[in-house]
């Protein structure tokens, strides 16, 4: 029996979660991003979810948590291969 299919979060999503962790604010996210704070938002909730985890250790402080750090390295590094592949 094949393994389930794992399903990649949206790229979206993605960018949302690195911009937060990298400037520790949904407002200049959302302003880098060219998104409402709202959309910024939404993509953390949608991320969260979807892994299963927190992200960030508390609401408003934008700190990742031990679990968002880890996938936060994780993402970085996959943008760094795509980067460089560029």
């Amino acid at each position: 029996m094949p393994a389930p299919a794992v399903r990649i979060p949206p790229v979206q999503a993605l960018l949302a979660f690195e911009a937060v962790a990298r400037l520790r604010s949904v407002t200049l996210a959302a302003a880098e991003l060219n998104v409402t704070p709202s959309a910024v938002s939404h993509r953390m909730r949608q991320l969260e979810s979807q892994l299963g985890l927190r992200l960030f250790a508390a609401r408003g402080d934008y700190l990742p948590s031990t679990e968002g750090a880890a996938y936060l390295a994780r993402v970085r590094k996959t943008y760094a291969s795509i980067r460089y592949a560029v």
